[in-house]
């Protein structure tokens, strides 16, 4: 085997340039902190529109949403929870390809090629989001390309959003 030719025609050749080729073609990785922020920042947002529709409900209906909340048993809590992240992240991803924390942080989320994704993939992505302990998929993932299993299982990355180009000048008539 010593004397074995290293340019064997039948082994598969290595794959060096593709993935950063696919990387420069998809955008450049959003950061663990970055995405962080989306979370914290969605989180306020799903929480917020939770409050302010039992606030609405209660002054131009009755209280009985607000008595519910507060009575309501344990698994209650999740089926709200669970149900509030599929309709916002499948919405605004699958519709935007946006959240209200990926526009403020400068991101967005795309398919493996870049391309915006359709609300079934969102939906998917949504659905993964309620693997328990699925959070710890994009902790203790690679710093350099950070996915979790709500971006490895649907096949969706996110990326920062790439800036617009700038518009040519208005022709003014004289």
């Amino acid at each position: 085997m010593e004397g074995r030719d290293t340019q064997d025609p039948y082994r598969a050749p290595a794959i060096t340039a593709v993935p950063t080729a696919i990387a420069e073609s998809v955008g450049e990785p959003a950061t663990k902190v970055r995405r962080f922020f989306n979370w914290l920042i969605d989180k306020m947002v799903m929480w917020g529109v939770v409050l302010l529709a039992a606030i609405l409900y209660s002054v131009f209906v009755d209280d009985a949403w607000l008595l519910w909340m507060e009575t309501a048993p344990w698994w209650a809590d999740y089926v709200v929870a669970y149900a509030l992240i599929l309709v916002y992240y499948t919405l605004m991803e699958g519709l935007f390809g946006v959240t209200v924390g990926k526009l403020i942080t400068g991101t967005r989320v795309v398919d493996e090629h870049g391309q915006r994704v359709a609300v079934p993939r969102a939906l998917l992505r949504s659905l993964c989001r309620l693997i328990p302990f699925e959070i710890f998929s994009l902790l203790l993932s690679d710093d350099a390309n950070p996915r979790g299993w709500h971006d490895s299982l649907p096949r969706t990355r996110v990326v920062m959003r790439r800036p617009r180009p700038p518009s040519p000048p208005m022709a003014v008539a004289e």
